[in-house]
């Protein structure tokens, strides 16, 4: 992969002056082609805001009526504080079960923490790449955002989870493992009730009589019965799954699909579809008319999409950005705060993670500064711990909106947000996108920048991703060694929450 990357690099290059070598020969001196250009570029984007912003609207407005599961209903909370309160036992184990009143939950033992020495300069790295939840397999940042959603008995889970985003989304491929785990313990289920009546009739025991279900004389036209539809020529399939389990379903909404992935699906979207995925592909017009907005989107479910099984189905937003993520963050909060209480020495910590929609950084944020305020209740040692997100998907300000709008969302008032780590404005930044983006990297556009960061810290014994690790890193590099007042990571030890690649 790594190979790959170095290729796209070099052909990029070559495609980039031949592009402004053929659009210099053909505008030569004349400005006017470009100003008409850009007059069109900005007109189409204010006819998308003002659109997107009555469309937001009308979503709020109607959520209230639609027949979608409420998060609120789901009661996660109250298993974030009986795994919070027992992280800490049996932390050699891959995973631990415990028991929320008749319900048992299975959640992995903490993620290990690892210091690394880079550029002189000692780093903890919080090494959630490795956390795998039990069941559904899923690793990293998803593995915090959907942990309350994966403990969810299979008898109580939504029977319709629905979603959207990118062809390739890695919260995609998640949601999909934890719908495809659930029909397989629904299936264990049946298996062991099967076994169960088997084992009861080996011992000779009167089934009919101990359940009181049918008189002697039912029980022989019920034989009399299943005699007839055996021999006639309707057959039933025994590995249906469906006639007899009821199956949980994942449909998920994306752009329609480029020719070559529709020909060829690979990664994400091969494993997605594997898993059982159900894709609705609709025209970009349609896909922002449904999920844009001022934001990027919205935590509530469109108001023109109705749910495929009324007061059966869970709308989970782009990316997991809703307070189903909130459980797994408390978890992660509490397993940073207990890690710096015994090994910080009193010096003040900046806990540093990549951001998509930033979900994980703003809700981890709440969760240290709960944790920390209630230390100080208790009258515990006083801990200074601040949460910075570094944007890997547009830049501070976009990254701003998604974190206002999930926090009003579930009952802030959107004030209440970590640090947005910025480009440093007195260095070059090489590409034009780059310096129109003020110095933020485009997301997914290779860049040489992200290899070298890459390198380096593979030397030292760090694997990075490409998408959001080492974009994440190559900005924070920037402001290693500085002391200036404005820099969040200034003075402090520095905790890197390895995601795995979000």
């Amino acid at each position: 992969m790594i190979q790959q990357y170095r290729r796209i690099l070099v052909r990029r290059r070559r495609a980039v002056f031949s592009i402004t070598f053929f659009f210099a020969m053909l505008m030569g001196s004349s400005k006017r082609l470009a100003t008409i250009a850009f007059q069109h570029d900005y007109n189409i984007r204010t006819r998308l805001f003002y659109t997107s912003g009555k469309i937001s609207s009308t979503i709020s407005l109607q959520q209230t009526t639609t027949g979608w599961i409420r998060t609120d209903t789901l009661n996660f909370q109250d298993q974030s504080i009986q795994i919070s309160d027992n992280i800490n036992d049996d932390v050699d184990d891959t995973c631990k079960t415990i028991h929320v009143g008749d319900t048992k939950i299975q959640f992995p033992s903490k993620s290990p923490v690892e210091c690394i020495l880079i550029r002189d300069r000692l780093m903890h790295v919080k090494r959630d790449d490795v956390l795998h939840l039990p069941s559904s397999n899923i690793s990293g940042n998803k593995a915090r955002k959907f942990q309350s959603l994966n403990n969810i008995p299979a008898r109580d889970f939504p029977d319709v989870i629905v979603s959207y985003g990118g062809p390739q989304s890695n919260a995609m491929v998640a949601l999909a493992a934890i719908v495809s785990s659930k029909n397989a313990e629904l299936k264990d289920e049946e298996q062991d009730n099967d076994t169960t009546i088997d084992h009861l009739v080996e011992e000779g025991d009167d089934l009919f009589s101990q359940l009181d279900v049918e008189s002697e004389e039912e029980a022989t036209d019920s034989e009399t019965q299943s005699e007839d539809i055996s021999s006639s020529d309707e057959t039933i399939d025994d590995d249906d799954d469906t006639a007899t389990i009821p199956k949980k379903r994942f449909i998920y909404y994306t752009k329609t699909l480029p020719r070559y992935l529709r020909k060829n699906p690979n990664g994400n979207l091969l494993r997605a579809m594997s898993l059982g995925m159900e894709i609705r592909t609709v025209s970009h017009e349609e896909y922002n008319n449904f999920f844009g907005g001022l934001h990027g989107g919205s935590v509530m479910a469109p108001a023109d999409l109705d749910p495929p099984i009324e007061g059966q189905s869970l709308w989970i937003p782009q990316g997991g950005a809703c307070r189903i993520a909130e459980p797994g963050s408390n978890v992660l909060a509490k397993e940073i705060v207990d890690y710096w209480a015994n090994n910080g020495k009193n010096m003040p910590l900046a806990v540093c993670l990549p951001g998509g929609t930033c979900t994980t950084a703003l809700l981890l944020h709440q969760s240290i500064n709960r944790i920390l305020e209630q230390r100080k209740l208790e009258k515990k040692e006083e801990l200074d711990i601040r949460t910075i997100v570094i944007p890997c998907v547009g830049d501070n300000q976009y990254a701003k909106r998604q974190m206002v709008s999930l926090d009003k969302s579930t009952g802030g008032n959107g004030k209440d947000l970590p640090y947005i780590l910025k480009p440093r404005e007195n260095i070059e930044y090489g590409s034009a996108r780059r310096r129109r983006s003020n110095g933020y990297f485009t997301f997914g556009e290779p860049s040489k920048a992200i290899l070298d960061t890459f390198d380096e810290l593979n030397e030292e014994g760090l694997c990075l991703d490409l998408l959001y690790g080492a974009p994440a890193m190559s900005l924070l590099l920037q402001h290693w060694k500085s002391k200036d007042v404005d820099c969040p990571i200034a003075e402090r030890q520095i905790m890197y929450v390895h995601s795995g690649g979000e």
